[in-house]
């Protein structure tokens, strides 16, 4: 998960895209209509040949939700179990990876609306506990969602070649997490110096909207998020290593693949843990944009991004067509995603595959990035 903003980025510096930030206003968004598009419509749109080609770079199955003004659509390509043979289908679930982040960025943001946290206190004040590991005392919330804390990741999950196999049904604490990432002796910044991906920073940020509701991440996702948007096939497990329901099977690359499908996800958490559908991906943004989750005043705190194109929990891009556009993606053990909306909430794409898309040296190829802007862009 280290790697996944480093996917967004890639995508954007091939197309030229990144640019300066500015905060959008968003719009209310208008009742949704129904798709236009019967069956044989459906199989020629635009989005189902971004799908053909994800599979023709070697994805096993493909699965997307595009929401516009004009249509709503599910598309699914390919084999959700290469085994069987079983056809992916659009509300198939799959772990989405990072885009937990904005889930948990949101409701940190909700939490300070309430006035229950405030963005730029120390950590530590809330989470003393965390001082007696080394925690920095000048990091602050903001720090966290901003990736400005100097915090390195939970390294030992993925330095080591066989961290998978050796880590797959181990459950971990997010203190555990936290010790880790503070026992690395990587050479730290200074908080609010510099940008750099972590899951320790929102592995933080749960811990933080655990002290000061008192309840579990979980219950105040679905009471905050989930069943506000009927998000119905949406879940935040803690350790349990199934994928329920109907769902699209994992696969690390590889002759023959590996199938990462059960596994414990306790070390990702509020940092990457979220089952869900590109459906309800969808919807958590398109709610996100059009002001149900967030007041405007917090949204536009939220998309104030810094020169990594990062704000809190969410990313900004340019899309080709001219549009600014948010979101983020995600890379979990079997699965890769991205989702993105509009900056004035009116268009929602999500695109998800059950691998990793590689090159030949192991880097990762941005072509669910591309294929997600051109898809919002129409093109």
């Amino acid at each position: 998960m280290k790697r996944i903003s480093l996917v967004l980025l890639t995508a954007l510096g091939l197309l030229g895209l990144l640019a300066p930030a500015s905060i959008a206003s968003p719009h209310a968004a208008a009742h949704e209509p129904a798709s236009s598009h019967g069956a044989a419509k459906r199989g020629d749109h635009l989005l189902a040949k971004h799908l053909d080609d994800l599979l023709a770079e070697g994805a096993p199955a493909a699965v997307a939700f595009l929401r516009t003004p004009e249509e709503r659509i599910g598309l699914a390509r390919g084999d959700a179990n290469v085994r069987t043979g079983r056809n992916a289908k659009p509300d198939d679930r799959y772990r989405i990876g990072s885009i937990t982040k904005t889930m948990t960025a949101t409701v940190v943001l909700q939490l300070v609306e309430e006035g229950k946290l405030r963005l730029d206190e120390p950590v530590v004040t809330y989470l003393p506990d965390l001082a007696d590991l080394g925690l920095d005392s000048r990091i602050t919330v903001r720090h966290l969602l901003q990736h400005t804390s100097g915090l390195s990741t939970d390294t030992m999950l993925w330095r080591e070649p066989d961290a998978y196999v050796k880590n797959r049904f181990r459950t971990f604490t997010p203190k555990q997490l936290v010790r880790i990432a503070l026992t690395y002796p990587d050479p730290r910044p200074e908080p609010g110096t510099s940008w750099e991906y972590s899951n320790t920073n929102y592995i933080i940020a749960g811990m933080l909207i655990e002290r000061v509701t008192g309840n579990s991440v979980r219950t105040e996702f679905e009471r905050r998020i989930f069943r506000p948007l009927r998000m119905n096939d949406t879940t935040l497990p803690r350790s349990n290593p199934f994928v329920l329901g109907r769902h699209l099977h994992g696969y690390l690359p590889g002759e023959p693949p590996t199938d990462t499908t059960v596994y414990n996800p306790s070390w990702a958490w509020t940092a990457g843990a979220v089952i869900s559908t590109t459906r309800d991906v969808t919807t958590f943004f398109r709610g996100l944009f059009d002001g149900r989750l967030l007041p405007p005043g917090r949204l536009a705190e939220m998309t104030q991004v810094n020169e990594a194109g990062y704000g809190l929990g969410i990313f900004r891009v340019d899309l080709p067509c001219g549009q600014a556009a948010y979101g983020h993606d995600g890379i979990i053990f079997g699965y890769q995603t991205i989702s993105l909306t509009t900056a004035d909430g009116s268009r929602q794409v999500t695109i998800g595959i059950n691998t990793w898309l590689q090159n030949a040296d192991g880097t990762l190829k941005p072509h669910v990035v591309i294929a997600a802007m051109q898809a919002l862009c129409g093109t």
